[in-house]
């Protein structure tokens, strides 16, 4: 009897859990808030008036960034690039040069836009807003759309070309159309759709494919180390260098890193990892490329290409061109539908899915445009878009972390001012602008349709516009300072709420500083472990 009362005393009482229940529990944990995090990025992606900040409890891990910026800045596009330099003429060691510069030029403008997304956890557009006004955010948005969506065309033509030299299969116009279409699916799913898509398809993929490509070709001795290469389109240095940056750059760089960790350096290890196996090595393989098959025409050399290093798999080649076509288009359509938000996601009547199906039917316009319409399409994108997206990011950056310390005066990015909240216009900021990307248009030769010489290039016009565009408009605003005293942030295009607020001048003020952490951010709980 006394055992059966013990036994039962047993029964009774709360028995330890195992550690695969606790496993199981974590899983649950982890599930529902992976469900919710996609759910967040179907809705609305943080790209609206209503919910556009990043929390902190949202931020992705470094490697993530590696493998979703290498998807970004590696493929077939790339091997373009080095295959077009090699038509420059260059031989292969300073082809290296070319690109080592090129991309660290932009590694130290694209770190600096991407801190102040992950400063303040809002997209390119939606910091416009703030920065700009309305008018400005209103430019600002169209070029992002625009740029971006010219390369959406360019990129699902480019497909199609690929296609036909492989396959023979032409109707690249009509292909080209139908890719711009179908090539936004990912974006559908928002910020998530896109990384998963890159982390666990394409970036192992790439590494293995490019490595192999590079290693065989060097492994050629003379035939490649020392060639010289007879130069189809001649090239200057500095061109070949602006071409790179132009082909590198995206603009909206706080689009992709307000999702990251808010330290300056942060992005640093995923842009040389991503770079060093995305431009420099693809370049490398492009100029191969070139040099093995001696055949300036890119499509026509892909068949030789895919023998050389795919072992004649057609079909093989075949998902590496999807897999690195769709990605690069995937950070194209972000952009633009970002930008698209902005200006209407915040309608209760507007969806997301909506933004995505208009910035669809718009690339789907472009993949005619760029390379049928616009003469030289590829290069004279590739300037257009290094001087215009990447001033509005210096502008907004100089007037968030510089102007505080220079100018005493702050601009706190706590929140995202609805449009009626939204002052008209930042004059200096839209001043500053026009200055910075009509020296760099000029610069580039994208004023030849009023007579100016196509083959002008004034040094590297796209670093320059960035530095003339941070410089003019700390001058502005200190003008306007000395004109405008008490007026100063009506001027400067301050939203509504600010303009009578107690701010101190001297102070950066965003989602990760201390006034924000105090309570004007969204929930803070860590991530599951």
């Amino acid at each position: 009897m006394v055992q059966r009362g013990v036994d039962r005393q047993r029964q009774d009482a709360p028995q330890p859990r195992s550690e695969f229940a606790h496993d199981l529990d974590d899983l649950a944990v982890d599930l529902q808030y992976e469900r919710q995090v996609l759910d967040e990025s179907v809705a609305h992606d943080y790209s609206t008036s209503d919910a556009g900040i990043v929390p902190l409890n949202r931020r992705r891990p470094m490697w993530h960034f590696a493998a979703l910026e290498l998807t970004f800045e590696a493929g077939f596009g790339f091997l373009l690039l080095g295959f077009t330099i090699h038509d420059g003429g260059w031989r292969l060691g300073p082809t290296l040069g070319i690109l080592l510069l090129s991309s660290a030029i932009y590694i130290a403008y694209a770190t600096i836009g991407g801190f102040i997304g992950s400063r303040t956890g809002q997209t390119h557009s939606l910091l416009a807003r703030s920065v700009f006004g309305v008018v400005g955010s209103g430019i600002v948005s169209a070029l992002t759309a625009v740029s971006l969506l010219g390369w959406v065309g360019f990129q699902a033509n480019f497909t199609a070309v690929i296609w036909d030299g492989l396959y023979g299969w032409g109707h690249v116009l009509v292909i080209g159309l139908i890719l711009a279409a179908v090539m936004v699916i990912n974006n559908l799913l928002g910020f998530t759709g896109i990384a998963v898509f890159a982390r666990y398809l394409v970036t192992p993929v790439f590494i293995l494919w490019i490595l192999y490509t590079v290693i065989k070709g060097l492994a050629e001795g003379g035939a490649i180390l020392g060639a010289t290469p007879k130069a189809a389109a001649p090239m200057s240095f500095l061109a070949a260098v602006g071409l790179s940056i132009g082909f590198y750059v995206w603009g909206n760089e706080p689009d992709i890193w307000r999702y990251g960790k808010p330290r300056l350096a942060w992005p640093v290890p995923p842009y040389i990892f991503a770079f060093v196996f995305g431009p420099v090595l693809f370049g490398i393989g492009g100029w191969i490329m070139a040099q093995l098959t001696s055949n300036h025409d890119f499509g026509a050399s892909l068949t030789s290409i895919t023998h050389y290093s795919l072992f004649g798999a057609l079909w093989l080649a075949f998902i590496i061109s999807v897999l690195g076509q769709v990605s690069i288009n995937d950070g194209n359509y972000y952009a633009s539908i970002n930008a698209g938000q902005n200006i209407i996601g915040g309608w209760k009547r507007w969806k997301r899915a909506y933004t995505c199906i208009v910035m669809a039917g718009i690339g789907v316009l472009a993949a005619w445009i760029v390379p049928y319409v616009i003469t030289n399409g590829f290069e004279r994108l590739a300037a257009f878009i290094s001087v215009t997206l990447p001033c509005a990011t210096i502008i907004m950056a100089v007037d968030h972390f510089v102007l505080p310390r220079v100018v005493r005066v702050s601009r706190p990015l706590t929140r995202v001012p609805a449009w009626n909240e939204t002052a008209l216009v930042n004059w200096p900021a839209i001043v500053a602008l026009a200055i910075s990307v009509a020296f760099g248009a000029y610069a580039t030769g994208l004023f030849s349709f009023v007579g100016e010489d196509p083959a002008t290039y004034w040094g590297e016009p796209a670093p320059e516009a960035w530095v003339l565009a941070a410089v003019s408009y700390v001058a502005l605003v200190a003008v306007a300072k000395a004109v405008a005293g008490e007026n100063l942030r009506r001027l400067l295009g301050f939203p509504k709420y600010l303009l009578s607020a107690d701010i101190p001048d001297d102070r950066v003020i965003d989602l990760a500083s201390e006034e924000a952490v105090e309570g004007t951010t969204p929930s803070m709980a860590p991530m599951p472990a």
